[in-house]
């Protein structure tokens, strides 16, 4: 297992150093932090622009890891390399690729909400070109990150993406050795008019789908791996942001949730309870394909 860190000297690149540092110190796993800048044109100017500007990049490249050494401190270790290509996401899913990372971790779209995960071209890019889970840290997150992870927290579901995001979650858990806790979403939107069924029918089905989602978590938590020290929870509540500030959060919480998505022709269209992790969940975002 390995980690790969996007990092560009901003406060996004900051923010993703923040929730790597927080994964590597607690277990012994391998760090590679990257640095993508611009491909240069592919021939020489009458007035040597191409070789300056060339200079400047590999400039910037050494800065930026010199910083994100100093960030790191000596209580990681890892790797540190610069590479060139078309543009961020495929800069890191070409090396998350070629070295077979587990996770990789990005920051936010800077022009997203304080302490939120933000799904940026970045992150996107990196998830539709890779085929190990995207790792993306809230905006700000650096500013008073936790130490070490705590906790690793699966958003479950019992189907076929639930089966791939609680495997991601239990090879984190049992690799940081940490607990591991499953939680599904069960949210009571009380419309102003009711169907024609009533309110009475409507609360018969949310309490029903309650309980098959408490007896799946069951049925999940027996069929873990030994070792796993793991516990379940439902998030209820009237809308989406109170159903996930429901259940609880710690510090160093992590989210592991599927993306649900589908591969369109030039975007990846996510599932609406992802979106919706992603809107109100204050802790780094797991994104698994």
């Amino acid at each position: 297992m390995s980690y790969l860190i996007g990092y560009a000297p901003d406060r996004g690149g900051a923010d993703a150093l923040a929730v790597g540092r927080m994964m590597a110190v607690a277990g012994d796993v391998p760090v590679t932090i990257c640095v993508v800048t611009p491909e240069t044109w592919g021939y020489p100017s009458p007035a040597a622009v191409d070789a300056e500007y060339k200079q400047f990049l590999d400039q910037y490249a050494q800065k930026a890891l010199a910083r994100a050494r100093a960030f790191m401190g000596n209580a990681v270790k890892a790797d540190y390399i610069a590479v060139v290509a078309e543009s961020a996401s495929k800069g890191l899913s070409r090396v998350a690729n070629e070295m077979n990372a587990y996770l990789t971790i990005v920051g936010s779209a800077r022009d997203g909400k304080k302490m939120r995960a933000g799904l940026g071209s970045t992150a996107s890019g990196v998830l539709a070109g890779t085929k190990c889970p995207t790792m993306m840290a809230p905006l700000g997150y650096a500013s008073n990150a936790p130490r070490r992870l705590e906790r690793v927290t699966c958003a479950f579901s019992d189907d076929r993406q639930g089966e791939a995001t609680l495997a991601v979650a239990i090879d984190l858990a049992r690799e940081h050795k940490v607990p591991l806790r499953l939680v599904t979403f069960v949210v009571r939107d009380n419309q102003m008019y009711p169907s024609n069924v009533g309110y009475d029918v409507e609360n018969l089905v949310a309490n029903t789908w309650r309980k098959q989602a408490v007896e799946a978590q069951k049925a999940a938590l027996r069929a873990l791996p030994k070792g796993i020290d793991a516990t379940c929870g439902i998030g209820d509540g009237p809308d989406w942001k109170r159903a996930i500030e429901s259940i609880g959060w710690q510090w160093g919480d992590v989210l592991v949730a599927g993306a649900h998505h589908e591969q369109g022709i030039t975007a990846f269209l996510f599932g609406s309870t992802f979106t919706r992790l992603l809107r109100y969940a204050s802790v780094p975002i797991v994104a698994v394909d």
